[in-house]
This record gives structure tokens, sequence and C-alpha cells, in this order.
């Protein structure tokens, strides 16, 4: 069975070079790449910080283009940031 957002997004392709956001309005940054069960998503231009976010926690990728996360800035901070 699938998720609602899967039925939504037929080609996870179409969500690479797009903005991400959190419930709480915080930018993530871009999607730089799909994995198999999560997303790669880089904010910042020299050293850029990386998130490696679950699938699972993505609730709209809207009409914008814009992917938008399910849980609070503070929350991807502590869980799916990664060096």
């Amino acid at each position: 069975m699938t998720s609602p957002i899967e039925q939504k997004i037929d080609d996870w392709q179409k969500i690479v070079n797009k903005p991400v956001f959190t419930r709480d309005g915080k930018d993530i940054g871009v999607v730089e790449s799909v994995q198999a069960e999560r997303i790669v998503a880089t904010f910042g231009p020299i050293t850029p910080t990386k998130y490696l976010i679950p699938k699972s926690s993505i609730v709209d990728f809207d009409e914008l283009g814009v992917v938008r996360l399910k849980e609070d800035g503070d929350f991807v901070e502590h869980h799916y940031k990664f060096a």
C-alpha cells in the first residue's frame, strides 16, 4: 500500500532542486538527491548543512514546487541533520 505522498509524487526526481520547508516555516534548503527511503536536502553555499529526511516526513509537494515536512524546525535540526 502506498502513502498519500507517494500517490501525489509519482516521479521523485521532480522534487530535486525544489525548496524544503518545515511545518513551522523554517527553510531547510533544497532537495539535492532522492534515495530509496529518504531525500537529501542541503542548505548553504560554501559548506552546506545536509539533512537526511525520510520520505514519510513529507506531507505535501504543492503546485508551487515546495516540499513541506510534517515536523518542525527543531525536530529536523536534531534528528535529520548530518555532517
